[in-house]
């Protein structure tokens, strides 16, 4: 590394190269998103990169400064991921660090790696990994409701090390953040056998409460991301999770079954048990265990990012208090937040539940009390303290020898409005908000396309599709903000509706201005914004979405991808994002068949009449199965034109594409080829617009070809316009879409076939 003038060499440092083999913990895991090393990116990927067992070539040799002067080297060799599969063995290399009988680390995240570690110091830096897992690990790797099971987030404004080297997928997943359903962690801690507490999902849990549950976390994008390590208690473990998503856990005694219930405004006040002093209260006295004087009117909250592996703070402040009585701050941690957006949620939340002035009291009931169970609600009517109807909620329930109960319970927030008190006084007015299911009036049905089926079932699974097979895809928007979910019911012609189970509503937007064709920049009012790099399908136009200002209300796209064409939008149409919620009844349809849909509309206090609900029709066409239709399709030159221009020659080119190779990816109609996929052909024809006669077809697997069309000079008679269609095929079957462009008046010149010279007679 240095050398003299004398010819001889000097020593200045030394290349520091290892063995080292690590364990991340217990496995498997869903995968391995990013590695760093002293807040330096040593290893980032794109989704799904490296999500089993693998090795990769880690290539920095200069991350930390390389070996100039000042510089501490950086990572090059060979990196080996395990991620303890049933079936797992040890590598070749780790046969060779560890010696004796070594075992395969089933069970166990570990990683191995082999080459350059530092230069100058020996100490290698310190390596940080970021880890996914939600569907993996499971007890018997039998994943309960795996619908709902991961809630994706993301950080679209973390500054990431590296980022300008990077390609757009890999940072779209180091910004994404795959957190889990909170109703799912509860549901493991209390299943697994190794390190939860080993109950029987069916026969200990009531489902219903925990699926519930789940519904409204996913509705809510209420997804967590913490690590059990095992270092606290399994009880408060389960504690933290309940803290975070404002819940309890209980036994219910009538059923003998754990149950899950969320601290919501789910209820209806009058459908709540009315309670005096005549139908099961005995006594009532304050509860003077926390004084509401001193009540907190800011709350801090700091979250944990996983994208940026640090931790954030949110304030929530009540205004009018802090110039009332001054500043009472409190603070707490709620870790396993990943987003500031959702912390901020939180700290609201805490803030209402603590302000000063809420009741709280201890309420001694008979046997009639039995009813009520940790954090439901209930009403009181208490005329010794001016109270008519209140609504409290459970906080504590103890249980005297004489089989009286005492209730600790507190004024809920939700039930303020609720609240009557015999003052004498007018009531305020206050109308309870309309949760009636409503019909829904904007749905779409769609055949799933082929990326759809990609990006949703494994290879395995995809090598199995029918080429006949057709599934239907749902996308719907909420008509009232208090609908949850919908029950999804569907059937083909001639048979009766069936219940496809439960669906949620799929995130869009509207579109403020007319588009062209080719037009990137939408303007569009959107209350959620789409994630970078995922679809969105405006009409029947699958586009890709490259950027977001949700300050503007822009976003940059780009158009006409998967299998669909460019077209034109107007203004108020619906964008759905494609990767939010696509629902489908997993059926499998032949194609040609027509399939009824009809969506149940579902609240907190009531399901929607089937006889109420619209019906909806789309008509399966094989869609997966086609070949797409070619992209960068131009005429002279020009891209995608409706009306060509008079031209001396007319030259149609196009670029090839390939479903399968594509796979889930979305290009867009401007890209080169790709492809093609074997098989494809390309099928052009004239079409003489009045008699709509095909004078010329040709079928030809060419890029580009010279049309046999004249529209030069003095329009002859006979000269009409004509309709040029250029389309994809492949065992008989053709694109889903057709190009089509309109040609000047003019007339199509038969191509002559060249015959063969005729063979010299011999002498």
């Amino acid at each position: 590394m240095g050398g003299s003038k004398g010819g001889g060499k000097t020593t200045v440092g030394y290349r520091y190269s290892w063995d080292i083999q690590a364990g991340l913990g217990r496995g498997p895991i869903n995968e391995i998103v990013a590695i760093t090393a002293d807040k330096k990116t040593v290893f980032a990927g794109y989704e799904g990169q490296i999500s089993s067992s693998t090795s990769i070539f880690i290539d920095k040799p200069n991350l930390f400064g390389g070996d100039d002067t000042g510089g501490e080297g950086g990572i090059q060799g060979i990196f080996e991921v395990a991620m303890g599969e049933a079936d797992q063995v040890p590598t070749p290399n780790v046969l060779k660090l560890l010696s004796g009988l070594v075992p395969g680390f089933r069970g166990m995240v570990t990683t191995f790696f082999s080459g350059l570690i530092s230069c100058y110091s020996a100490s290698p830096k310190p390596w940080a990994y970021r880890n996914r897992r939600t569907t993996k690990g499971w007890d018997r790797d039998i994943v309960w409701y795996p619908e709902k099971c991961l809630i994706r987030l993301e950080n679209t404004q973390a500054q990431i090390d590296g980022q300008d080297e990077m390609t757009p997928d890999v940072i779209a997943n180091l910004r994404a953040i795959h957190a889990m359903n909170p109703a799912h962690i509860l549901v493991e801690c209390a299943t697994n056998r190794d390190w939860g507490r080993g109950l029987l999902l069916n026969e200990d849990l009531d489902l219903d409460s925990y699926r519930y549950a789940a519904d409204q976390l996913y509705a809510e994008g209420f997804g967590l991301c913490f690590r059990y390590n095992r270092q606290d208690s399994l009880d408060t473990f389960v504690q933290q999770m309940l803290d975070h998503i404002g819940a309890a856990q209980y036994g219910d005694l009538s059923t003998g079954k754990t149950t899950l219930k969320l601290i919501r405004d789910d209820y209806n006040p009058d459908d709540l048990p009315l309670f005096t002093y005549d139908n099961g209260i005995i006594a009532v006295q304050d509860d003077d265990s926390t004084s509401s004087d001193t009540a907190p009117n800011e709350i801090t909250v700091t979250y944990h990012d996983p994208v940026t592996n640090s931790d954030g703070e949110v304030r929530a402040q009540n205004l009018g208090s802090i110039q009332s009585v001054g500043l009472i701050s409190s603070s707490v941690e709620y870790k396993a937040i990943p987003t500031h957006e959702l912390a901020a949620r939180v700290a609201q939340r805490d803030l209402e539940v603590g302000s000063a002035g809420i009741t709280r009291l201890v309420i001694q009931f008979d046997r009639r009390g039995g009813q009520l169970t940790p954090a439901s609600c209930f009403r009181v009517s208490l005329p010794d303290r001016n109270i008519v109807n209140m609504v409290l909620r459970v906080s504590k329930i103890d249980e005297a020898d004489t089989g009286a109960l005492t209730i600790t319970a507190v004024q809920d927030v939700f039930g303020l409005p609720a609240t009557s008190y015999s003052s004498g006084q007018q009531g305020s007015g206050w109308t309870p908000p309309d949760k009636t299911a409503v019909p829904v009036t904007d749905m779409q049905l769609v055949e799933l396309p082929y990326f759809s089926l990609a990006a949703t079932l494994s290879a395995a699974d995809l090598s199995f599709v029918s080429p006949e097979a057709c599934y239907l895809g749902v996308m719907a928007t909420a008509p009232t903000s208090f609908s949850v979910n919908y029950h999804l019911q569907s059937r083909a012609a001639g048979a009766k509706f069936a219940d496809r189970g439960r669906g949620d509503w799929t995130t869009s937007a509207t579109l403020l201005t007319e588009v062209g064709p080719l037009d990137t920049e939408l303007h569009v009012s959107m209350t959620f914004p789409p994630v970078v790099g995922g679809g969105i399908i405006i009409g029947n136009e699958v586009v890709r979405v490259d950027a977001v200002d949700l300050v503007s209300g822009k976003l940059m796209v780009g158009r006409g991808c998967a299998d669909t064409l460019p077209r034109w939008h107007a203004a108020d149409t619906h964008l759905r994002f494609l990767g939010s919620i696509v629902e489908t009844d997993g059926q499998e349809y032949m194609p040609g068949e027509s399939v009824d849909v009809r969506l149940l509309t579902r609240t907190s206090i009531a399901t929607l009449d089937a006889s109420l609900a619209p019906i909806s029709s789309v008509q399966m066409n094989q869609r997966q199965f086609r070949p797409y239709i070619p992209g960068d399709i131009r005429v002279n030159g020009v891209s995608y034109p409706s009306v060509v221009e008079r031209a001396g020659i007319y030259v149609l080119s196009y670029a090839h594409r390939d479903r399968v190779l594509q796979a889930d990816r979305l290009f867009d109609c401007t890209e080169g080829s790709i492809g093609p996929e074997p098989g494809v052909a390309y099928t052009i024809t004239l079409t003489h617009q009045d008699s709509s006669e095909v004078v010329w077809s040709l079928e030809t697997t060419e890029a580009s070809v010279e049309l046999p069309y004249e529209s030069a000079g003095i329009i002859a008679i006979g000269a009409a316009v004509h309709i040029l269609t250029l389309s994809s095929t492949r065992d008989g079957i053709e694109s889903l879409y057709r190009y089509q462009a309109i040609l000047p008046r003019g007339w199509y010149i038969p191509v002559v076939p060249v015959e063969p010279p005729e063979p010299e007679d011999e002498p």
